[in-house]
């Protein structure tokens, strides 16, 4: 059996998980945009340049590159990971075709 005394109270575990669902959706809602725009200019970046074909596998910025830019507009210096680069332009080219 629980211990009645630990469990938190209902009001305030439901108030809690409410407010969490609210602060969630709106953050979420908030980065949309900004997070669409940043997977197009990756798209774009990680593309191959006007009259190269995409099957030589060059890029207008090189992998290296959009990592250290990334990292430089990250105000906590992280960026992004190559890894999740390659993940974001894997799926907007499998979105496109």
């Amino acid at each position: 059996m629980k211990n009645p005394g630990r469990l938190p109270p209902k009001e305030q575990r439901e108030a809690a998980e409410k407010a969490l669902l609210e602060a969630a959706r709106e953050y979420y809602k908030a980065i949309e945009e900004p997070t669409r725009k940043l997977n197009q200019a990756l798209a774009a970046a990680a593309g191959p340049p006007e009259g190269v074909p995409a099957s030589d596998k060059k890029s207008l910025v090189t992998r290296r590159r959009m990592v250290e830019i990334l990292k430089e507009a990250d105000p906590a210096g992280e960026g992004l990971t190559l890894y999740t680069i390659l993940k974001v332009v894997s799926d907007l080219q499998q979105q496109d075709e």
